[in-house]
């Protein structure tokens, strides 16, 4: 005869082992693009795979705009339902928002006052 607390433990276990897994977080980005994001796939996920479990998902109203063979994974434009189902999608390992990024900053340059021929101030008297 099983004890009660026996049976208590293996409901408790059974109900951890049921729960959803947690969403994937969205990393924030600097200079975000709206609505954009790039999702990556966990390394045993081949790229083909996942992006067919993902479009196959989501509604009409998102799409992947850009897909590439250095990453696992692809960017696109979601709504926000769409972007749930993403992050609760068990092939994605990483969701990040697009961004503009630039090569450098953007600095002004003032000009020096004005100096002899070789930078002389000496000349100039």
């Amino acid at each position: 005869m099983l004890s009660k607390q026996f049976v208590a433990l293996v409901l408790c276990v059974l109900q951890v082992l049921a729960a959803p897994s947690p969403l994937v977080a969205v990393k924030k980005a600097k200079n975000a693009i709206a609505g954009h994001y790039i999702v990556t796939f966990k390394n045993d996920i081949a790229h083909s795979a996942g992006v067919s479990s993902v479009t196959s998902a989501i509604s009409s109203q998102s799409k992947v705009t850009h897909e590439w063979d250095i990453i696992n994974g692809f960017a696109g434009a979601f709504t926000d339902t769409d972007l749930e189902v993403l992050r609760s999608n068990t092939n994605v390992a990483s969701i990040e928002e697009d961004a503009f990024v630039y090569t450098q900053a953007t600095t002004t340059q003032y000009m020096p006052p004005m100096l002899g021929p070789f930078g002389d101030t000496h000349a100039l008297t």
